[in-house]
């Protein structure tokens, strides 16, 4: 008899335990759903697609390029690699086209004479096409 009042106590236990987790996970659930509907898209990958649109055409759908950036943030690389799928974006410039991805006007024309690179298109907000100088 003391093993069944123990075996009693372990399974309310269980259920007990059983119950919380279910409700927690219910509980996140519930405030998920809630963030989503505030803030759709929060790291803006469909804006990312639209920017890069241009840019993905351009290359053509089996293109490898190289990349070069304002910014050494590693998620913005994974962001435009994310955009311009399945092109290949690799961080590195020895490729003949080179995709560029800037937060802020500058003279692209003269960030590529810095790093060996020649404009050939800027198609507005930042996005740019380089060409491995000869």
């Amino acid at each position: 008899m003391p093993a069944d009042r123990h075996s009693s106590k372990a399974i309310l236990g269980l259920a007990g335990a059983s119950l919380l987790s279910l409700y927690g996970t219910l509980d996140f659930y519930g405030q998920q759903i809630e963030r989503n509907k505030a803030q759709k898209d929060s790291y803006r990958i469909g804006a990312q697609e639209r920017r890069f649109e241009a840019l993905k055409r351009e290359l053509g759908s089996n293109a490898v390029a190289g990349y070069v950036s304002d910014l050494s943030d590693a998620g913005i690389l994974l962001s435009a690699q994310h955009a311009l799928a399945p092109v290949l974006l690799v961080d590195n410039v020895p490729y003949r086209f080179v995709a560029g991805n800037f937060s802020k006007p500058l003279d692209y024309s003269e960030f590529g004479r810095a790093r060996n690179l020649v404009l050939v298109k800027d198609f507005g907000n930042g996005v740019t096409l380089f060409r491995k100088a000869d």
